[in-house]
């Protein structure tokens, strides 16, 4: 169980326009011809962003820290397929190939605002971070379609002034800013297992979290091993009984 993360952003109640968590959007048609700032650029941003360009809006997205893309597809192959493949492979040599192969893929995106984080890709994902899978966000962006802005140094009545110095008017602010698991509205924290799947914690508590482990190699593959494995671990349980 999740709900949508509203950070503390410097003055946001200062702006006047309209204002919405990304878990409230449903379609671009409402927000056509407007000039909109989309804050955070994972997944959701980016998509958001996507379809508002498409859909005549004027999209900006306001990205904090860097991120790494990564295409739908490289050279043809489903980049969930290029993970499993690689996955036998150290994680330090996977950062350093990764990069290389990217650029080629996507071009260097850093003269379009868009800075690599100093972590692999790997290293983010075992920290809880899943790249961007681009699905036509970079090619909006390098034609211009898509702004890409620093992290909001603090919101004014009619818009934004960001880190970088630059000021934007916007017509709304649409918050990007993911979730957080909410087991606390039902679930006590000692009753909690720290980690998807089996884990000894689950097994003992006959408790089991499943698709909350996000990897490279896709979420639904990963829920499909998980709900398997749980399954599995409550009929050995049954069966000792």
């Amino acid at each position: 169980m999740r709900s949508p993360f509203v950070p503390s952003l410097p003055e946001i109640e200062a702006f006047k326009g309209r204002r919405l968590h990304s878990a409230d959007y449903t379609e671009a048609a409402p927000f056509a011809g407007q000039s909109v700032l989309v804050v955070g650029m994972g997944n959701t941003g980016a998509e958001i962003a996507l379809d508002l360009a498409e859909c005549s809006a004027r999209p900006t997205l306001s990205v904090r820290n860097g991120i790494h893309i990564v295409p739908r597809q490289l050279f043809g192959v489903p980049i969930q397929i290029i993970a499993i493949a690689t996955q036998p492979l150290p994680r330090a040599v996977n950062d350093r190939l990764f990069p290389t192969i990217l650029d080629v893929a996507l071009g260097k995106l850093e003269k379009y605002g868009i800075a690599r984080p100093k972590q692999g890709i790997l290293e983010q994902i075992n920290a809880g971070r899943i790249p961007v899978i681009d699905v036509g966000t970079v090619r909006a962006i390098k034609s211009g379609d898509i702004k890409v802005a620093s992290d909001i140094k603090r919101f004014t009545e009619r818009g934004a002034t960001f880190v970088s110095g630059r000021h934007a008017e916007f017509d709304s602010v649409i918050l990007a800013t993911g979730y957080r698991p909410s087991f606390e509205k039902f679930l006590p924290a000692a009753l909690r297992p720290g980690k998807s799947g089996v884990t000894r914690q689950a097994a003992a508590l006959g408790l089991y979290l499943v698709g909350f482990h996000n990897p490279v190699t896709g979420l639904l593959r990963e829920i499909g091993r998980e709900a398997a494995a749980v399954s599995a671990d409550i009929e050995r349980r049954s069966s000792t009984k």
